[in-house]
């Protein structure tokens, strides 16, 4: 009985003649006994250096080992979960789908309204900033200069600031810049103190202010014109 054979790979390497040597024709089937797959021509071709025999000119065939690795490697390279390997349902183990209202099956997710109460109201309800707790803002302009909104402490500390200003008398005068002021002061003759008093919350600072005797004139003092 004769046999009829289809051109087969049987030496070193894998994949169907590819290069620029040898002939195939179109629809010839080929078959790599070491990789396992059967690839079949498209087209008439010899191989030469300007035209090659390229593994696009066949239709490939993978055997059952290669594909089921080709697959295994196309899920892990999309990174698939678990949620892939389950079915839909609303059952322990599957996966909801949504329904055409848009909404997850009621045995997933039951129906429930969105205001159910609103100080005795029900339904879609307007809710007013009494309805919050508030005040209107009518009630609140009339209290915008009490203290009543304040803790005890703040009001300790608001109590404790004072406005504090100082002010041009009869024999003094104020200056524009600092060149002036410095220019006509007369030397150590003004003396401060300051002290932090704790018994104010917050701290207050204290300054004192005062003119050193030894600069000013008394009946009793000498003005002496000097020697040369």
């Amino acid at each position: 009985m004769a046999i009829i054979q289809i051109k087969r790979r049987t030496s070193s390497g894998t994949g169907p003649i590819v290069g620029t040597s040898g002939s195939i024709k179109a629809g010839e089937p080929l078959v790599d006994l070491n990789g396992g797959n059967l690839y079949v021509s498209k087209l008439g071709k010899t191989g030469s250096s300007s035209n090659p025999i390229l593994l696009t000119d066949y239709l490939e065939y993978l055997s059952k080992p290669n594909a089921t690795s080709l697959i295994d490697s196309k899920i892990s390279n999309l990174s698939l979960g678990t949620a892939s390997k389950r079915n839909t349902g609303t059952t322990n183990g599957t996966v909801p789908l949504i329904g055409a209202d848009g909404k997850l099956p009621t045995s997933v997710i039951p129906n429930i309204s969105p205001v159910t109460s609103v100080n005795s109201k029900t339904g879609a309800v307007t809710i007013t900033l009494s309805d919050l707790g508030g005040v209107s803002t009518t009630t609140y302009n009339s209290h915008v200069s009490s203290s009543l909104h304040l803790t005890d402490t703040q009001r300790t500390k608001l109590n404790n600031i004072r406005n504090v200003s100082i002010s041009q008398g009869v024999g003094s005068k104020f200056v524009t810049d600092k060149s002036t002021f410095d220019n006509s002061i007369i030397s150590n003759a003004i003396s401060l103190y300051n002290v932090l008093d704790d018994n104010y919350t917050p701290a207050k600072m204290v300054y004192y202010l005062g003119i050193d005797s030894s600069k000013v004139l008394t009946p009793t003092s000498t003005i002496d014109g000097g020697t040369y």
